[in-house]
């Protein structure tokens, strides 16, 4: 079980590592900028994508900003952009009749294309968590990874609409007891 936990770690660490030493990178810095906010509203099944099974169903209530950090890559000619992103929200989880706070912080990596009409982005960050119990499921602690897999389509200038799978979890750091959630989002916002 210990050797587990430590493999999940350093899996982490290897993640992280990559993710700084590629954020780094110099030559293709620019400036960063607040590409868009807006609501999302998520529910999280008790079947998960991600995870193990839930005992509740979760809801999902927040404001997300979108920010543009300075490295990207062009792709394919003026096509298709690879940019580094931060995602970062704040909002209200429900499950189980009980509430709490959070906030996440998320780098990603996403790939746009077609002057930013459709955008694929990933990425691995931290979660704060006022409440981290809900009913019988324990998250483990406050502090939780957040791993998310999106998809964003602008066809308007200044509007955006996106669907978003994010997963709360310890990774086991705080025991095999622990047990995150999945969550089913959706986005729509105003972009700048």
């Amino acid at each position: 079980m210990r050797c587990n936990q430590r493999a999940r770690f350093l899996h982490l660490i290897i993640i992280l590592g990559f993710t700084t030493v590629l954020c780094t990178t110099p030559g293709f810095a620019g400036d960063i900028t607040l590409l868009s906010i807006g609501p999302r509203i998520g529910f999280g099944e008790k079947i998960p994508f991600m995870g193990k099974e839930q005992k509740y169903y979760f809801h999902l209530y927040d404001v997300a900003a979108l920010i543009k950090l300075p490295w990207s890559w062009p792709l394919g000619g003026n096509t298709w952009d690879l940019e580094t992103r931060l995602i970062a929200s704040a909002g209200l989880l429900t499950g189980a009749n009980e509430s709490g706070l959070m906030m996440t912080a998320v780098p990603v990596l996403a790939l746009s294309g077609w002057k930013g009409l459709v955008t694929f982005d990933t990425g691995v960050g931290a979660g704060l968590f006022s409440n981290h119990t809900f009913g019988v499921q324990d998250f483990g602690g406050p502090v939780q990874i957040v791993a998310t897999l999106g998809v964003q389509v602008s066809p308007f200038s200044h509007t955006y609409a996106g669907v978003r799978v994010q997963h709360f979890s310890d990774a086991g750091l705080n025991g095999p007891s622990s047990l995150g959630v999945d969550m089913y989002i959706a986005e729509l916002g105003y972009r700048f």
